[in-house]
This record gives C-alpha cells, structure tokens and sequence, in this order.
C-alpha cells in the first residue's frame, strides 16, 4: 500500500513524515526511497502514541495525517497549502471517500501545526476535541477544501484486521466509553466474527453512554452506532422500531436509515411503504448528493433499491414488475448471481 500513497502525496505536500512501529517488511526502504523522514518507534498498541510521535517532528505550519491505504488528489495537483488559511481555519476538512463505491463525506483531516493539537485513543485516535477546543478558544473556522482522500484498506479479506483490533477496542470502550465510533467499529467487529449476539449487546452498552453532541462528528458516530444496532436488530429478527423511529426523527433525510426503514416495512407486510422509499432512493444521484459527515454505498441507489422494489412487488403480489426489477438489479450488479435467479424464479409459469 505505501508506495501508492507516497506517490500521491508527491508535489502537494512540503515533508512526509513517516513512523515505523515495527514492520518485518520494505516499509522502511519504501519510506526512504520517495524522500520521507523516517522515524522509529516502537509498537506498544496505541496508535494515538505514534501519531503523535510523528507530530512532534512536523514543522510545516499545517499537517495533514494520512495512512498508508489512502490516496490524496488535489484539483489540477495543485498543492494543499493552496486551499488554507491559518488567519480563518484552524482546521479543514477534506472530501473522504472511505470505501471504493462509496460517496464521499467531510473529514477534518487538515489542521494547523500548535502542540495543542494531539491525537488520543488507542485505536481510531482522534483528534477533533483538541482541534475543536483551539478553534473555539481563537474564533477559528473549520474549512472546506477540493482535496480528496481515497480509502482502500476495506477491500480484500479483513479477518487479520478483525483479530488485531478487537482486544484495542475492548481496551479503549471500557477506559473511554464515551466514543461512539469505537462502540460501532466493536460491534462491526464482533459481527464479522460471527458473535451476533455480542455485537448487539456492544451497541446497546454504548448507545446507553452520554455524549457531548455539540461535537458534530461525536453525534454523527453515535448514529451510526444506532444504525448499526438496526441492522443487526433486523438481521436477527428482533424488533427494529423503537431504534428507527429514533433515528428519524433525528435525521429524517439520512438514506441509510431510510433504506433500513422500508426493509422492516417490508417485514411487517408493508410494502407499500417499502416501494415509496424505493422509489425514492431510485431517484437520488450518488453523484450530486451534498457532502456532509455521513458516507452511502452507491448500490443504495441502485440494485439495492432495485431490489427493494422487488421485494415490494412480490409482497403486493405484483410479480411481473418484481420480475422486472431483479432484472434491472442484476444489470447493475452483474456479480449478484441472486438477482437473476429470482428473477428467472418470477419468469416461471405459475
């Protein structure tokens, strides 16, 4: 992964700083042969520890903090210090895209170089109460800016990732339990190692947290944490209700919950309801939805919905346009074999 996001970051950025905690691999030679400043530090499972560690040798006036499975693009390679202004901005936010197929969302990844600003948490460290804190205290801006970052590190087989994080985040939620993010990514976790039951009760316990929800990347964690709980409440067949009717009072407009809400409708024999927000993801543009702090997998608007209206048409009793509709699903998602298997099943004399 390093080369790639070394290269992007060449002519856009003034230093590279890497931290090395302990690779066995050419992470070191790799680092070295594009110019970085390399540094040794050894790994004692805070990633917030040797983030800081490299903080502390950066001496441009703005940092940008980066991993190794993410690339930068800029607007005609122009470079970052282009779009900044420390006499305004103490921070600013760049166009994230956290996954390939996902649209993009605003991520504070940009901030001013002032020891005051220093990452914690052993695992998704942040920064944000530090940079919010300074801004506040200075009557500073958190900035837009056209930079993009690409994410790559979910593609592929997680399952190292799953064994390596989980005792961090059992570690970080019980000394700092008001992280929602931390809750979500333990539940997320437990999921993919097939301990569903684990993974509801983590949302529960965190949910149940208080959390300062000026912050608005905090309140925006939390409800992906309540997301997380409705899914795994729907997969289970539990009661999914009380969680959704929160979360849409809470962000009526968030299409993810939206798309939650019409597959309990669907559940319960509403399909009605289940087509009308099918419809209306069919409607959405992945392309022109409005950057905030909140990212979609495009398939929502797509052989998601697609698939949604399907369902809906064979609870109706409607079988031709479901018919129609897995075939349309299937079209824009080729690798979905299930897509043309029911709809040949729909094809079928009855």
């Amino acid at each position: 992964m390093l080369p790639g996001c070394l290269e992007s970051l060449r002519d856009v950025v003034d230093d590279v700083v890497v931290v090395d905690t302990g690779s066995s691999d050419g992470t070191q030679a790799i680092a070295s042969s594009f110019g970085a400043r390399l540094f040794v530090r050894a790994w004692d499972g805070d990633f917030a520890a040797a983030r800081n560690r490299a903080l502390d040798e950066v001496d441009a006036d703005w940092i940008l903090y980066i991993d190794a499975d993410e690339r930068v693009k800029t607007p005609s390679n122009l470079p970052i210090g282009s779009f900044l202004d420390s006499r305004t901005s103490a921070g600013a936010y760049v166009r994230f895209r956290p996954k390939l197929g996902y649209t993009c969302y605003n991520e504070p990844r940009l901030f001013v170089n002032d020891r005051q600003i220093r990452f914690k948490g052993r695992i998704h460290e942040s920064h944000l109460p530090d940079l919010y804190a300074f801004a506040a205290q200075r009557d500073l801006s958190i900035a837009k800016t056209p930079v993009l970052i690409e994410h790559l590190g979910y593609e592929g087989d997680q399952s190292h990732k799953h064994a390596r994080n989980l005792p961090l985040l059992q570690k970080e939620v019980a000394e700092n339990p008001a992280r929602p993010y931390c809750w979500h990514h333990l539940a997320e976790t437990l999921a993919s190692l097939e301990r569903k039951c684990e993974a509801i009760e983590a949302c529960r316990c965190g949910l149940q947290i208080p959390i300062d929800s000026r912050l608005p990347k905090t309140a925006s964690d939390r409800r992906q944490l309540a997301k997380t709980y409705a899914r795994l409440l729907l997969e289970a067949g539990e009661d999914a209700e009380p969680v959704l009717a929160s979360l849409l009072l809470e962000a009526p407009k968030d299409w993810s919950i939206l798309y939650l809400k019409a597959r309990f409708d669907l559940s319960k024999g509403d399909h009605a309801s289940a087509l009308a927000i099918a419809d209306r993801l069919r409607s959405v543009d992945p392309e022109s939805l409005e950057e905030e702090l909140v990212a979609y997998d495009k398939r929502l608007f797509g052989d998601l919905a697609w698939d949604l209206a399907a369902a809906a048409h064979v609870c109706a009793g409607a079988y031709r346009e479901a018919e129609l509709a897995y075939r349309r699903a299937a079209e824009l998602a080729p690798n979905v074999v299930a897509y043309r298997a029911k709809a040949a099943a729909l094809s079928l004399p009855r």
